[in-house]
């Protein structure tokens, strides 16, 4: 999923400037590598995005999700998956 593909999608039709400056600045970073990288850089983006008053819905979340797995292995993005489902339950 390029960057153009996942801002042509439905769910980030409608996103005020605030949101979308701030998915830019998500977009623009490394992609992590591993599934422990991608939970730990999704809770600090999670985290720096509730301190600025922002909230992504589940749909926003999941596009997000899928685009910090896809440079990862079939197995890291299974065990991604199971890292997120463990934390979901969690919360």
């Amino acid at each position: 999923m390029q960057t153009d593909d996942f801002f042509s999608n439905p769910a980030f039709q409608n996103l005020s400037d605030q949101k979308m400056e701030f998915l830019m600045n998500f977009m623009n970073q490394k992609k992590p590598a591993a599934p422990k990288e991608m939970l730990a850089l999704l809770m600090a983006f999670s985290n720096r995005a509730r301190g600025e008053g922002i909230r992504f819905s589940p749909d926003e979340t999941s596009l997000l999700v899928e685009y910090l797995k896809q440079s990862m292995s079939p197995a890291d993005r299974r065990k991604a998956d199971l890292l997120l489902s463990m934390f979901k339950s969690r919360s």
